[in-house]
Protein backbone atom coordinates (compact mmCIF):
# COMPACT_ATOMS: atom_id res chain seq x y z
CA UNK A 1 0.00 0.00 0.00
CA UNK A 2 1.31 3.40 -0.96
CA UNK A 3 -1.79 5.63 -1.05
CA UNK A 4 -5.47 5.91 -0.11
CA UNK A 5 -6.36 4.39 -3.46
CA UNK A 6 -4.95 1.10 -2.14
CA UNK A 7 -7.43 0.94 0.75
CA UNK A 8 -9.49 -2.20 1.15
CA UNK A 9 -12.84 -0.60 1.79
CA UNK A 10 -16.58 -1.13 1.60
CA UNK A 11 -18.23 1.25 -0.87
CA UNK A 12 -21.94 2.05 -0.55
CA UNK A 13 -24.57 2.67 -3.23
CA UNK A 14 -28.07 4.14 -3.43
CA UNK A 15 -29.98 0.90 -4.03
CA UNK A 16 -29.27 -2.04 -1.74
CA UNK A 17 -26.21 -0.92 0.23
CA UNK A 18 -26.93 2.55 1.57
CA UNK A 19 -24.57 4.27 3.99
CA UNK A 20 -25.92 3.51 7.51
CA UNK A 21 -26.27 7.20 8.39
CA UNK A 22 -28.20 8.67 5.49
CA UNK A 23 -31.05 11.13 4.83
CA UNK A 24 -33.66 8.50 5.75
CA UNK A 25 -32.12 8.18 9.21
CA UNK A 26 -31.82 11.91 9.86
CA UNK A 27 -35.06 12.21 11.82
CA UNK A 28 -34.31 9.09 13.85
CA UNK A 29 -30.72 9.44 15.03
CA UNK A 30 -29.23 12.80 14.00
CA UNK A 31 -29.82 14.25 17.47
CA UNK A 32 -28.57 11.13 19.24
CA UNK A 33 -25.10 10.92 17.78
CA UNK A 34 -23.25 13.35 20.00
CA UNK A 35 -19.49 13.32 20.21
CA UNK A 36 -17.26 11.91 22.92
CA UNK A 37 -14.49 13.82 24.64
CA UNK A 38 -12.13 10.98 23.73
CA UNK A 39 -12.12 12.19 20.10
CA UNK A 40 -13.06 15.86 20.49
CA UNK A 41 -10.41 16.73 23.08
CA UNK A 42 -7.31 15.64 21.11
CA UNK A 43 -8.65 17.17 17.90
CA UNK A 44 -9.31 20.42 19.73
CA UNK A 45 -5.96 20.49 21.52
CA UNK A 46 -4.05 19.77 18.31
CA UNK A 47 -6.10 22.36 16.39
CA UNK A 48 -6.79 19.64 13.86
CA UNK A 49 -9.02 20.53 10.88
CA UNK A 50 -10.66 17.11 10.98
CA UNK A 51 -12.59 18.46 13.96
CA UNK A 52 -14.74 20.49 11.55
CA UNK A 53 -15.43 17.44 9.39
CA UNK A 54 -16.17 14.91 12.11
CA UNK A 55 -18.41 17.13 14.18
CA UNK A 56 -20.35 20.35 14.59
CA UNK A 57 -19.79 23.06 17.20
CA UNK A 58 -21.71 22.85 20.46
CA UNK A 59 -24.73 25.17 19.97
CA UNK A 60 -24.31 26.72 23.41
CA UNK A 61 -20.71 27.66 22.59
CA UNK A 62 -21.78 29.37 19.36
CA UNK A 63 -24.63 31.13 21.14
CA UNK A 64 -22.05 32.44 23.60
CA UNK A 65 -20.16 34.08 20.73
CA UNK A 66 -17.58 31.54 19.56
CA UNK A 67 -17.09 31.06 15.83
CA UNK A 68 -17.85 27.59 14.43
CA UNK A 69 -14.23 27.65 13.23
CA UNK A 70 -12.93 28.19 16.76
CA UNK A 71 -11.67 24.87 18.09
CA UNK A 72 -12.87 25.86 21.56
CA UNK A 73 -16.47 25.79 20.28
CA UNK A 74 -16.37 21.99 20.33
CA UNK A 75 -17.13 19.85 23.35
CA UNK A 76 -17.45 16.11 23.79
CA UNK A 77 -19.16 14.12 26.51
CA UNK A 78 -17.17 12.07 29.04
CA UNK A 79 -17.22 8.43 28.01
CA UNK A 80 -18.54 7.36 31.42
CA UNK A 81 -21.39 9.85 31.62
CA UNK A 82 -24.87 8.44 32.20
CA UNK A 83 -27.28 8.49 29.29
CA UNK A 84 -29.87 10.67 31.06
CA UNK A 85 -27.32 13.36 31.95
CA UNK A 86 -25.80 13.23 28.49
CA UNK A 87 -29.18 13.55 26.80
CA UNK A 88 -30.08 16.55 28.96
CA UNK A 89 -26.82 18.29 28.06
CA UNK A 90 -27.26 17.53 24.36
CA UNK A 91 -30.71 19.12 24.44
CA UNK A 92 -29.15 22.14 26.17
CA UNK A 93 -26.60 22.46 23.35
CA UNK A 94 -23.59 21.70 25.53
CA UNK A 95 -22.14 18.94 23.35
CA UNK A 96 -21.05 18.72 19.74
CA UNK A 97 -23.00 16.42 17.45
CA UNK A 98 -21.66 14.35 14.59
CA UNK A 99 -21.34 16.40 11.40
CA UNK A 100 -24.72 16.03 9.73
CA UNK A 101 -23.48 17.25 6.34
CA UNK A 102 -20.88 14.51 6.00
CA UNK A 103 -22.67 11.68 7.75
CA UNK A 104 -26.33 12.25 6.85
CA UNK A 105 -26.08 14.18 3.61
CA UNK A 106 -26.12 11.34 1.06
CA UNK A 107 -26.99 7.67 0.64
CA UNK A 108 -23.45 6.85 -0.45
CA UNK A 109 -21.56 8.54 2.38
CA UNK A 110 -17.90 7.68 2.71
CA UNK A 111 -16.37 4.22 2.20
CA UNK A 112 -15.91 2.12 5.31
CA UNK A 113 -12.23 1.26 5.51
CA UNK A 114 -11.33 -2.32 6.40
CA UNK A 115 -7.57 -2.13 5.85
CA UNK A 116 -6.36 1.39 5.19
CA UNK A 117 -3.22 3.22 4.18
CA UNK A 118 -3.30 5.64 7.17
CA UNK A 119 -3.41 2.70 9.59
CA UNK A 120 -0.53 1.04 7.76
CA UNK A 121 1.57 4.19 8.12
CA UNK A 122 0.87 4.45 11.84
CA UNK A 123 1.61 0.74 12.32
CA UNK A 124 5.01 1.20 10.70
CA UNK A 125 5.65 4.37 12.72
CA UNK A 126 4.85 2.50 15.94
CA UNK A 127 7.15 -0.37 15.00
CA UNK A 128 10.00 2.03 14.24
CA UNK A 129 9.37 3.97 17.45
CA UNK A 130 9.58 0.74 19.46
CA UNK A 131 12.80 -0.30 17.70
CA UNK A 132 11.31 -3.34 15.99
CA UNK A 133 12.85 -2.25 12.69
CA UNK A 134 15.08 0.50 11.36
CA UNK A 135 13.87 3.58 9.52
CA UNK A 136 12.23 6.95 10.11
CA UNK A 137 9.19 6.78 12.37
CA UNK A 138 8.55 10.46 11.72
CA UNK A 139 8.27 9.85 7.97
CA UNK A 140 5.45 7.35 8.41
CA UNK A 141 3.86 9.36 11.21
CA UNK A 142 3.51 12.39 8.93
CA UNK A 143 2.37 10.25 6.00
CA UNK A 144 -0.33 8.75 8.19
CA UNK A 145 -1.60 12.13 9.34
CA UNK A 146 -1.71 13.56 5.82
CA UNK A 147 -3.38 10.46 4.39
CA UNK A 148 -6.08 10.58 7.07
CA UNK A 149 -6.70 14.28 6.56
CA UNK A 150 -6.98 13.68 2.82
CA UNK A 151 -9.48 10.86 3.37
CA UNK A 152 -11.70 13.31 5.23
CA UNK A 153 -11.43 15.88 2.46
CA UNK A 154 -8.90 18.23 4.06
CA UNK A 155 -6.48 19.52 1.46
CA UNK A 156 -3.71 22.09 1.39
CA UNK A 157 -5.01 25.60 0.90
CA UNK A 158 -8.69 26.48 0.60
CA UNK A 159 -11.36 24.17 2.03
CA UNK A 160 -15.07 24.44 2.74
CA UNK A 161 -16.73 22.98 5.82
CA UNK A 162 -20.45 22.63 6.43
CA UNK A 163 -22.64 22.64 9.52
CA UNK A 164 -26.38 22.16 9.84
CA UNK A 165 -28.17 25.49 10.20
CA UNK A 166 -29.65 26.30 13.59
CA UNK A 167 -32.94 24.37 13.75
CA UNK A 168 -32.25 23.37 10.15
CA UNK A 169 -33.57 20.40 8.23
CA UNK A 170 -31.56 17.93 6.19
CA UNK A 171 -29.94 19.81 3.31
CA UNK A 172 -29.88 23.18 5.13
CA UNK A 173 -26.26 23.99 5.90
CA UNK A 174 -24.03 26.95 6.64
CA UNK A 175 -20.77 27.01 4.69
CA UNK A 176 -17.46 28.25 6.09
CA UNK A 177 -14.15 28.81 4.33
CA UNK A 178 -11.19 27.09 5.97
CA UNK A 179 -7.55 27.57 5.03
CA UNK A 180 -5.16 24.79 5.92
CA UNK A 181 -1.38 24.60 5.82
CA UNK A 182 0.14 21.31 6.88
CA UNK A 183 3.53 22.85 7.63
CA UNK A 184 1.94 25.21 10.15
CA UNK A 185 -0.14 22.40 11.61
CA UNK A 186 2.88 20.13 12.00
CA UNK A 187 5.00 22.91 13.52
CA UNK A 188 2.89 22.79 16.67
CA UNK A 189 4.98 21.19 19.46
CA UNK A 190 2.07 18.93 20.34
CA UNK A 191 1.92 17.60 16.77
CA UNK A 192 5.57 17.47 15.70
CA UNK A 193 7.02 14.03 16.34
CA UNK A 194 8.83 13.99 19.67
CA UNK A 195 11.18 11.17 18.76
CA UNK A 196 11.48 7.46 19.44
CA UNK A 197 10.33 7.69 23.02
CA UNK A 198 7.14 7.35 25.07
CA UNK A 199 5.89 10.80 24.04
CA UNK A 200 6.44 10.04 20.37
CA UNK A 201 4.66 6.72 20.73
CA UNK A 202 1.64 8.39 22.32
CA UNK A 203 1.55 10.88 19.45
CA UNK A 204 1.51 8.06 16.90
CA UNK A 205 -1.21 6.13 18.71
CA UNK A 206 -3.34 9.24 19.28
CA UNK A 207 -3.21 10.17 15.60
CA UNK A 208 -4.02 6.58 14.72
CA UNK A 209 -7.06 6.67 17.00
CA UNK A 210 -8.27 9.92 15.44
CA UNK A 211 -7.86 8.42 11.96
CA UNK A 212 -10.25 5.57 12.85
CA UNK A 213 -13.28 7.84 13.22
CA UNK A 214 -16.36 6.17 11.67
CA UNK A 215 -14.26 3.55 9.90
CA UNK A 216 -12.17 0.41 10.42
CA UNK A 217 -14.68 -1.44 12.57
CA UNK A 218 -13.42 -2.34 16.04
CA UNK A 219 -9.79 -1.39 15.38
CA UNK A 220 -9.95 1.69 17.63
CA UNK A 221 -11.02 -0.50 20.55
CA UNK A 222 -8.49 -3.21 19.77
CA UNK A 223 -5.69 -0.64 19.70
CA UNK A 224 -6.85 0.93 22.96
CA UNK A 225 -7.04 -2.53 24.54
CA UNK A 226 -3.46 -3.23 23.47
CA UNK A 227 -1.92 0.16 24.27
CA UNK A 228 -4.19 2.02 26.72
CA UNK A 229 -4.33 5.01 24.36
CA UNK A 230 -6.37 7.12 24.38
CA UNK A 231 -7.38 7.32 28.02
CA UNK A 232 -11.14 7.02 28.47
CA UNK A 233 -13.19 8.33 31.36
CA UNK A 234 -14.31 5.37 33.46
CA UNK A 235 -16.06 4.89 36.77
CA UNK A 236 -19.31 6.65 35.98
CA UNK A 237 -22.66 5.11 35.07
CA UNK A 238 -21.88 5.19 31.35
CA UNK A 239 -19.26 2.46 31.82
CA UNK A 240 -21.17 0.42 34.35
CA UNK A 241 -20.14 2.32 37.48
CA UNK A 242 -17.19 1.63 39.74
CA UNK A 243 -14.83 0.53 36.99
CA UNK A 244 -11.20 1.61 36.75
CA UNK A 245 -10.70 0.52 33.14
CA UNK A 246 -12.64 -0.66 30.11
CA UNK A 247 -13.28 -4.40 29.68
CA UNK A 248 -10.63 -6.32 27.78
CA UNK A 249 -12.74 -9.08 26.27
CA UNK A 250 -16.23 -10.40 25.62
CA UNK A 251 -17.63 -13.31 27.57
CA UNK A 252 -18.48 -16.45 25.66
CA UNK A 253 -22.08 -16.32 24.37
CA UNK A 254 -24.80 -18.24 26.20
CA UNK A 255 -25.37 -20.66 23.32
CA UNK A 256 -21.68 -21.62 23.39
CA UNK A 257 -21.88 -22.34 27.10
CA UNK A 258 -24.98 -24.50 26.73
CA UNK A 259 -24.24 -26.40 23.51
CA UNK A 260 -20.48 -26.79 23.94
CA UNK A 261 -20.19 -26.87 27.72
CA UNK A 262 -17.21 -29.22 27.99
CA UNK A 263 -14.97 -27.26 25.64
CA UNK A 264 -16.20 -23.94 27.05
CA UNK A 265 -15.26 -25.04 30.57
CA UNK A 266 -11.86 -26.29 29.44
CA UNK A 267 -11.13 -23.10 27.48
CA UNK A 268 -11.99 -20.90 30.46
CA UNK A 269 -9.93 -23.11 32.76
CA UNK A 270 -6.85 -22.95 30.53
CA UNK A 271 -7.04 -19.24 29.81
CA UNK A 272 -8.62 -17.54 32.81
CA UNK A 273 -8.42 -19.91 35.79
CA UNK A 274 -12.02 -20.93 35.30
CA UNK A 275 -13.50 -17.41 35.36
CA UNK A 276 -15.19 -16.00 32.25
CA UNK A 277 -14.03 -12.54 33.31
CA UNK A 278 -14.32 -9.52 30.97
CA UNK A 279 -11.24 -8.01 32.67
CA UNK A 280 -9.05 -11.09 32.27
CA UNK A 281 -5.95 -10.63 30.11
CA UNK A 282 -6.18 -12.86 27.05
CA UNK A 283 -3.18 -14.55 25.49
CA UNK A 284 -3.13 -11.99 22.68
CA UNK A 285 -2.24 -9.24 25.16
CA UNK A 286 0.34 -11.17 27.16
Amino acid sequence: MTALTDNMQYVYNTSVNKYPLNPDEFGKTALRNNMTAAIITPLRELKDPRLFVYSEPAPAKVAAGLSPLNHQAYQGAPSDEGLDDMSTKVQAGQYSLINRYRYYGTYIGEPTIQIGYPELCFNIAEALNRGWATGSAEEYYTKGIQASQNFYGIKEGDNSVFFLKKDGKIGEYDTYALKFNFTDYYAQPSVKYAGNNAEGLEQVLTQKYMAFFQNSGWEAFYNHRRTGIPKFDVGGPGTGGGRTSLPLRWQYPDNERSTNAANYTEAIKRQFNGQDDVDAVMWLLQ
